[in-house]
């Protein structure tokens, strides 16, 4: 098991992001976390990466709390947040400066791969900036990659792309956890999905198990959601 949630309630003020949440992630692993808007996508991708503590229950990341594993865990926020005046070359220094596990060269193949252009930030198309914050993360060794809305925004050729990038990157010893609304586009790289409603988890299964069924994840997205 690579990580866990044990019970998990978060509350801000008088909402509850999510409630009595209970799951575990294990290498291997691609997962669609899937819901409406405020069902606690974001939430369980920041308790997961340590950017939020629980109200009650417990997050394990290898063992140990997701601050203690925050070396092996590479988060993808869906905020438009790297500085404007920055280039693809200024955002590997950044990346090197910051983490001892980022590959310059599986940055610069997957620059190349997505089509990032050498110019500053600002001049970037939106497709391009998602593009360039995922090679970002992307290019980390880490064991948990938790991606937030990568799809969300952008355009179909950036979205077809980001997918095989996806793909084409994937590591047997890691799992990646991506929230998106795109489920028709992305189903095909999930191995696993998880639904939440409400702060709630109202599906957990393999995506092979609703095929069998004569389902897609858009099906029981539809039907759990109905």
């Amino acid at each position: 098991m690579l990580a866990k949630l044990n019970g998990v309630t978060k509350r801000y003020s008088k909402t509850e992001g999510v409630h009595e949440l209970s799951l575990e992630l294990y290498p291997g692993q691609a997962v669609g976390l899937l819901g409406l808007n405020g069902s606690g996508k974001t939430t369980t991708l920041k308790l997961l990466a340590g950017m939020l503590f629980p109200t009650t229950g417990s997050v394990e990341v290898l063992g140990q709390s997701p601050r203690e594993s925050r070396g092996q865990i590479a988060y993808l926020s869906d905020a438009d947040n790297l500085y404007a005046w920055m280039t693809p070359r200024d955002a590997e220094r950044l990346m090197a400066g910051l983490y001892p596990d980022f590959n310059p060269g599986r940055y610069r193949e997957l620059l190349a791969f997505l089509e990032v252009p050498q110019q500053g930030y600002r001049s970037m198309s939106r497709g391009q900036r998602a593009r360039l914050r995922l090679a970002m993360v992307l290019s980390r060794e880490a064991r948990l990659f938790l991606l937030d809305e990568p799809l969300s925004g952008i355009d179909v050729i950036s979205r077809d792309r980001i997918l095989k990038s996806l793909v084409r990157e994937w590591r047997e010893e890691a799992c990646l956890v991506l929230s998106t609304h795109e489920v028709s586009e992305a189903e095909g790289i999930f191995e696993r999905v998880l639904l939440l409603k409400e702060g709630r988890l109202a599906l957990d299964a393999k995506a092979e198990d609703l095929r069998a069924k004569g389902q897609s994840v858009k099906d029981a997205f539809i039907e759990v959601l109905a």
